[in-house]
């Protein structure tokens, strides 16, 4: 009986193994969503100028090349979900560090600005990743969350904390 729960025990995924290439994955996806969002954002706006004769056209100079992502993520990992839909297509969910319970908005808001700046500075503040037992990146690390494999998460949550050090 011992020999099962010791291959029941491999059998489960580690709560960071393969996260790094999973988020590469799931930033693809969520980057196919926006860019789809933005073309909707655009022509909506648009069309709303043209319709009230440009009384709406102030809404054209919002900078929705930021504005949306930063929407995006916040509501997203916001949510009960947990995950941007990139995130949760790859199996991925963001906790809270300090309880592995899900992220509040503030949390939410604060790793998905970090993110955008670290895009503005030419992704450089993403290598973090590599240097990191626990994949974290510089705006995991400021927000107080992890990305974890959401099936270890689920396997691990019965049996305690998934949290370690960082080295």
């Amino acid at each position: 009986m011992n020999q099962n729960r010791a291959s029941d025990a491999d059998d489960r995924p580690h709560p960071f193994e393969g996260v790094i290439g999973r988020r590469i994955a799931a930033w693809l996806i969520d980057g196919a969503i926006l860019f789809i969002l933005s073309w909707l954002v655009w022509g909506g706006t648009g069309l709303l100028a043209l319709l009230t004769l440009g009384m709406a056209g102030g809404l054209l100079v919002l900078p929705w090349g930021l504005v949306l992502p930063i929407l995006y993520g916040t509501l997203s990992i916001g949510s009960p979900l947990s995950a941007t839909p990139g995130q949760a297509l790859m199996g991925l969910v963001v906790r809270s560090e300090s309880d592995t319970g899900h992220p509040s908005f503030g949390q939410a808001f604060t790793s998905t600005t970090l993110l955008a700046l670290s895009w503005a500075a030419g992704g450089l503040p993403l290598l973090a990743a590599f240097f990191s037992s626990r994949s974290r990146t510089l705006h995991d690390l400021f927000s107080d969350t992890l990305v974890v494999r959401a099936a270890a998460l689920h396997a691990q949550r019965r049996q305690g904390r998934i949290i370690t050090e960082d080295g």
